[in-house]
């Protein structure tokens, strides 16, 4: 079952989009303990994306009800999932403002180890920003086509007006957008490494930041932490269903592959 809501939302000062799929009404619907609170997906999208790019342009609602988990497609416009200059705090927004006002509004579990974070190109800058400056909230994170880079280092010279998407101090060490840094912490926290999941095509221009990434995560000794995977392709929706598709491979859900237990029970001669 899919929604499309239009909500308000304090941080962004107005009205937000969102889109929302949860694993009921489908054929094991028997299957859905009463109550049940669902793992889920916070799936972000690209500059000059929406919140209905993941669900018309890739499999994920299909991956979400054959393995009964949520899925969340966040509107960030192209704020960089940063607490903008301007007012409108997306990072804020949705960290917090959007997960509470969720589960209180829908059968959404707030466990650590039931909500998972994903995104492409600036979508996947966001997941790896968010994830890694908030390690009490997501227990996989996945990074396709975004390095991520090391904003820090100001790798956006000449693609972007900074000023209009970042504070003053928000480029510094230990602050949300110190991502690399912020991984770096990570095995220190005091909660389990999250899955980590980073893959970028071949011929993708966000390869050299990708590179960048595997190569610091190596010099940090923390090659065990992140699978990196990469593979002929360019920037497109080719490449980011594929990697949907091994991410949710990795996930820690509870009840994988419920729709084919549905099925074969009822067509055992289907097995």
């Amino acid at each position: 079952m899919a929604f499309h809501l239009i909500h308000f939302t304090k941080n962004l000062h107005g009205y937000e989009d969102v889109n929302i799929y949860l694993p009921v009404g489908t054929e094991y619907e028997d299957m859905v303990e009463p109550g049940e609170k669902f793992q889920t997906l916070w799936i972000l999208h690209g500059h000059a994306g929406n919140f209905m790019e993941w669900p018309q342009y890739s499999a994920i609602e299909k991956l979400a009800m054959l393995n009964k988990f949520a899925v969340v497609a966040v509107d960030g416009d192209n704020s960089f999932y940063n607490d903008m200059p301007n007012g409108d705090n997306y990072y804020t927004y949705v960290t917090e403002e959007l997960p509470a006002f969720l589960r209180k509004h829908f059968p959404l579990s707030d466990k650590r180890e039931d909500n998972f974070i994903a995104g492409l190109s600036m979508g996947g800058y966001g997941a790896s920003k968010l994830g890694f400056a908030n390690p009490d909230k997501y227990s996989a994170i996945g990074i396709f086509s975004a390095g991520p880079a090391d904003v820090l280092s100001d790798p956006f010279r000449g693609l972007l007006d900074m000023s209009t998407k970042y504070k003053e101090g928000d480029l510094e060490p230990g602050k949300p957008n110190d991502i690399w840094g912020n991984f770096s912490k990570l095995k220190d926290s005091g909660y389990p490494m999250p899955i980590i999941y980073d893959a970028c095509g071949r011929q993708d221009f966000a390869f050299e930041w990708y590179t960048q990434f595997k190569n610091y995560v190596a010099e940090q000794g923390m090659s065990e932490y992140v699978i990196f995977e990469d593979w002929d392709g360019v920037h497109d929706w080719t490449f980011w269903d594929t990697a949907v598709h091994k991410f949710v491979d990795l996930l820690p859900l509870k009840d994988r592959g419920i729709w084919r237990k549905w099925y074969n029970e009822r067509h055992p001669e289907a097995r």
